[in-house]
């Protein structure tokens, strides 16, 4: 499904190829995992939330959203109020479009989000989210 130029996905069972995901995110399609969330709720595979596949950039940083409460937890939950009129640490169901503001506004400039992929720690059974960014370009006048 798409949705605001992000492609979302569903997790379902059976390995598969997306020819519109490049190589280095196909291990992490839903239904290429060994391990999923629905047979494994305590350690699953990373899976694919979403994807820009309109971002023409390549990420070239990656940012932990557990990592981000360890840094700063009084400005993650601002800017989380700021962009989604609440503090969670839920990451799953939040507009891919909300989190690129919400990353922007944590690394000082302008990123796009290329993905986010949800992982499970596997000594506790919580999820955790990866995002891979890429700067913006923005157009000079």
């Amino acid at each position: 499904m798409e949705f605001n130029g992000f492609t979302y996905f569903s997790v379902t069972p059976g390995a598969i190829t997306d020819n519109r995901i490049p190589e280095m995110y196909q291990e992490f399609v839903p239904g290429n995992q060994a391990k999923t969330k629905n047979d494994y709720p305590y350690s699953y595979d990373p899976f694919l939330i979403y994807f820009n596949e309109k971002a023409k950039a390549k990420a070239s940083g990656t940012i932990y959203a557990d990592r981000m409460l360890h840094q700063d937890w009084d400005r993650h939950n601002e800017l989380c109020r700021k962009h989604f009129g609440n503090e969670g640490q839920m990451w799953n169901n939040r507009p891919a479009d909300k989190i690129q503001a919400f990353l922007s506004d944590w690394v000082g400039r302008p990123v796009i989000l290329i993905a986010n992929i949800q992982y499970c720690n596997v000594s506790n059974g919580y999820p955790h989210w990866r995002f891979d960014i890429a700067d913006a370009v923005i157009p000079e006048k």
